[in-house]
C-alpha cells in the first residue's frame, strides 16, 4: 500500500524546516564470454557524497533518475512517476522502501547487489510501468563472528553476524532514528507543532542453511514502522486557507516481511531460485476533524525463476508467481479526490463525506519466458514474454520484450531494448467502493531504448542511449465541480472519482562517461537531456509533468589518497521543478473570511535551476581487535539557495515566499566492527 499520509507530511513540514543504484553488476555476461560494464558499480555508488550510505538516494547520481521537491523521497525514472516503480529485495517484493525522512529502510552494509533497470526489462519482473530496482543482500558470514555499529547524526543501527557451524549462519540487523530526540528544539514554526516527532525504526534479519555447494536455503525477515504528527494552530496559515485541517495531522504506518528462498544448482545446467513470502502492511491516517482511514493488507506470493542452458547458443529463462493481497479498510473521510496533477486538494473544497468499511482480495497470476539467443558471435537477442492476469480487474495480458547487444566493431557495442508493461495502482483508496472507483483498469505502458557502449581504452567508458515511453489509462481523479456548471452536487457527486482518463509520453538522451582507471580514484560524468509530458483526458489539458526536467548533469569524483584517507566530491545539476502558478484568489461565498485560490496552467512555471556540490571524506582505522571508518560529509558546500517550491502567506495568499532546499549542512558518522 501506498504511504500517501507519510508524502503529505513530508510537504507539510518542507514548508517550515528542512531536515536534514540501475546499478548493473560489475559484469555484463553474455553467454561464452564477457564484456566490462560501462556503469558505476555498487561498491562505488554506496560511497557518493551527500547520500549519507543510503543505497537508494545514491540513485540520484546517476542518468534518468530524478527526485521531487527538497527531499521526496522516491526516485522518478525516465518520465514515469515514482509510484510506477517496482521494488526487489533479495527476490521478493517487499513493503515501502522510504522512511519519513526521505532515507531507505536498507542497510548499506548487508548490500551484496544493487540494480536499476530504468526501462524495457525482461519479463520476469511485473507490476511495474517505470523502473525496476532490486537489492541483493550478503550471505551472512559463516566463517567469522562480526558485530558492526553505525552511528550518525540522524539514526543509529547495529548488525550482527553469527555463524553457527559449517552450514548455517545468520545476521540481524536493526536500525532507529535519532532525530526525534533534538528535533523540536531546532523547529520554531508558529503555523504547527509536533504532536508525534517523526521517528522510525527498521529491522532486516536472515538464516542461510548451505547443506552443500549447490544449493542454499535462506530464511529472512524484513520490516520498518515509522510515525509522525502535527497540530495546527487555529491562527495559522494552513488553518486560515483550509480550516478543515483544525485537529491537525496524525499518520503511522508499518510493515513486516518473512520469506523463503531456495536456490540449486543441477548437474544438467538447471538452475532454480524460489520464494514464498508473506508481507504485512498497516496504515493508521487520521487529518482535521473526524477524518480517517485504517486500513490493513496481508500479502501472500511465491515466486519461482529457472535458467536451462539448452544449447552453447541457447539459454531459456521462464518463471511463474502467484500472489493474493487481502485489504481490510476502514474510514471517514470529507475530501476531494486529489491526483499527482491537481492543484487544490484543500479539504474544504469536499462536495461529499464518504464512510465505508470492507475487504477485498487483490490475486494475480504470472508467467514469463525468454530465450537468451546468441544469433552470431558477437550478437546476442533475448525475446521474451509475460502473460498475466489480475482476477479483480479481471484483465488479461500477453506484452513481449526483447533486449538485443550487437557489438559492432570491437570496442563498441549497439544495444536495443522494447517491452509493453502494465500495473495496478498502488493506492487502495482510488478503487475501493466508497472511497474511489472498483472499475479502475491497470495503467499501461510502452518502452523504446537504443543505444551504444564505446570503451575508449581501458578503464574508461562511454555510453549513450535513446529512450521513449508511451504511458496510457493513467489514473486521474474527477475534476472540480465548477468544470460541470450544469450538473448539480448530487449529479456532481454521482460521477466516479477515479478513471483512467490520463496519458503520458517521455523522451530522451542519455550520456554517460565512467572513468576507472585504478583503485586509487574514479569518477563519470553524465548528461541527460529529456522531455515529459501528460495529458488530462477529461479536461482536454496537455501540460509538461511535474517531474520534467530537461536538463541533468552528473560529476563524480573519488580519490582514495592512502590507505586511511579518501575524498569525494558531488556536484549536480537540474533544470528547475516544474509548479502551478496561482494567478489570483477570489473570496468564498458561503464561508467568510475564506478565500479560494485560482491555479494557472498545470505546471506551467518552473523554479530556478538547482545546483549543488556535496563534499566527503573518509577515515579508516584499524586496532588490533577491531576496526573503524569515521565519515564527515558537507551537503551544499557552496551554500546555493535552491528554491524548491513556494509557500503562500496568510489567508488570502497575499504573501509568497520561497521554500528553500537544504542549506549547506555538516554532518558525520562513525561505523565500528568488532
Amino acid at each position: 500500500m501506498r504511504p500517501f499520509a507519510v508524502v503529505l507530511i513530508t510537504v507539510l513540514s518542507s514548508q517550515a524546516v528542512q531536515l536534514h543504484a540501475e546499478v548493473t553488476l560489475d559484469k555484463v555476461t553474455t553467454t561464452g564470454e564477457e564484456v566490462e560494464s560501462p556503469r558505476p558499480t555498487t561498491e562505488k555508488l554506496l560511497k557518493i557524497p551527500g547520500a549519507g550510505n543510503d543505497p537508494l538516494r545514491a540513485l540520484e547520481a546517476l542518468p534518468g533518475v530524478v527526485f521531487g521537491n527538497g527531499r521526496e523521497a522516491a526516485p522518478a525514472v525516465r518520465g514515469s512517476s515514482p509510484d510506477d516503480n517496482a521494488y526487489y529485495l533479495d527476490f521478493l517484493p517487499v513493503g515501502y522502501l522510504f522512511h519519513n525522512d526521505g532515507s531507505s529502510i536498507i542497510n548499506d552494509a548487508l548490500v551484496d547487489g544493487f540494480e536499476l533497470y530504468p526501462a524495457a526489462f525482461g519479463p520476469e519482473f511485473n507490476n511495474a510501468t517505470g523502473a525496476v530496482i532490486t537489492a541483493d543482500s550478503r550471505s551472512p558470514y559463516f566463517d567469522d563472528q562480526q558485530t558492526i555499529v553505525d552511528l550518525s547524526l540522524l539514526r543509529a543501527g547495529v548488525l550482527f553476524d553469527v555463524p553457527v557451524n559449517e552450514s548455517n549462519a545468520a545476521f540481524l540487523s536493526a536500525r532507529m532514528s535519532l532525530f526525534q530526540y533534538y528535533l523540536e528544539n531546532l523547529v520554531d514554526d508558529e503555523d504547527f507543532q509536533f504532536t508525534t516527532v517523526p521517528e522510525f525504526y527498521d529491522y532486516q534479519g536472515a538464516w542461510e542453511y548451505r547443506p552443500d555447494s549447490v544449493s542454499a536455503l535462506r530464511f529472512q525477515a524484513i520490516g520498518a514502522r515509522d510515525k509522525a504528527g502535527f497540530d495546527f494552530p487555529e491562527d495559522s496559515d494552513f488553518v486560515q486557507q483550509d480550516p478543515a485541517l483544525s485537529g491537525g495531522l496524525e499518520a503511522e504506518q508499518y510493515f513486516n516481511s518473512q520469506g523463503i528462498v531456495y536456490e540449486r544448482f543441477f548437474s544438467s545446467g538447471l538452475s532454480m531460485k524460489t520464494g514464498v513470502s508473506q508481507l504485512e502492511e498497516s496504515f493508521e491516517f487520521s487529518i482535521g476533524q473526524g477524518n480517517f482511514i485504517d486500513a490493513k493488507s496481508n500479502r501472500y506470493g511465491v515466486r519461482s525463476q529457472f535458467i536451462y542452458p539448452m544449447s552453447l547458443s541457447h539459454e531459456l529463462q521462464f518463471g511463474a508467481e502467484y500472489s493474493e493481497q487481502n485489504i481490510n479498510y476502514k474510514g471517514r473521510f470529507s475530501a476531494p479526490p486529489c491526483d499527482e496533477f491537481s492543484s487544490d486538494c484543500r479539504l474544504v473544497t469536499a462536495t461529499e463525506e464518504l464512510t465505508g468499511s470492507g475487504n477485498f482480495a487483490i490475486r494475480e497470476f504470472n508467467a514469463n519466458l525468454a530465450d537468451q539467443w546468441d544469433v552470431l558471435p558477437g550478437w546476442q537477442v533475448t525475446p521474451g514474454v509475460l502473460a498475466s492476469y489480475n482476477e479483480f480487474t479481471e484483465n488479461s495480458y500477453l506484452e513481449p520484450r526483447l533486449n538485443s547487444r550487437v557489438r559492432v566493431a570491437l570496442p563498441l557495442t549497439w544495444t536495443l531494448g522494447f517491452g509493453e508493461y502494465h500495473a495496478l495502482s498502488g493506492n487502495p483508496g482510488q478503487y475501493t467502493p466508497e472511497f474511489g472507483n472498483p472499475e479502475i483498469n491497470e495503467t499501461r505502458s510502452t518502452h523504446y531504448e537504443t543505444g551504444l557502449e564505446y570503451q575508449l581504452k581501458d578503464g574508461l567508458n562511454l555510453t549513450s542511449e535513446l529512450y521513449y515511453k508511451d504511458i496510457t489509462d493513467i489514473v486521474v481523479s474527477r475534476v472540480p465541480q465548477n468544470n460541470y456548471p450544469g450538473l448539480t452536487t448530487e449529479e456532481y457527486n454521482a460521477l466516479p472519482r477515479y478513471t483512467n482518463d490520463g496519458s503520458g509520453q517521455s523522451w530522451g538522451i542519455e550520456t554517460l562517461l565512467n572513468a576507472d582507471y585504478s583503485d586509487r580514484w574514479y569518477g563519470w560524468v553524465s548528461l541527460t537531456l529529456s522531455r515529459t509530458e501528460r495529458s488530462n483526458d477529461i479536461t482536454g489539458e496537455n501540460f509538461r509533468y511535474s517531474y520534467d526536467k530537461p536538463i541533468v548533469i552528473n560529476a563524480v569524483g573519488n580519490y582514495r589518497w592512502n590507505d586511511r584517507w579518501t575524498f569525494g566530491l558531488k556536484w549536480r545539476y537540474e533544470s528547475g521543478q516544474l509548479v502551478t502558478p496561482l494567478d489570483g484568489v477570489e473570496e468564498d461565498t458561503e464561508t467568510p473570511g475564506l478565500f479560494n485560490p485560482i491555479y494557472g496552467d498545470p505546471f506551467s512555471e518552473r523554479l530556478p535551476a538547482y545546483h549543488r556540490l556535496d563534499f566527503r571524506a573518509d577515515r579508516a582505522y584499524q586496532f588490533s581487535r577491531w576496526s573503524m571508518d569515521l565519515y564527515f560529509e558537507v551537503i551544499n558546500l557552496y551554500a546555493r539557495e535552491n528554491v524548491v517550491g513556494y509557500r503562500y502567506l496568510n489567508a488570502d495568499y497575499s504573501e509568497r515566499e520561497d521554500v528553500n532546499d537544504l542549506p549547506p549542512i555538516a554532518s558525520f558518522g562513525v561505523r565500528m566492527v568488532f
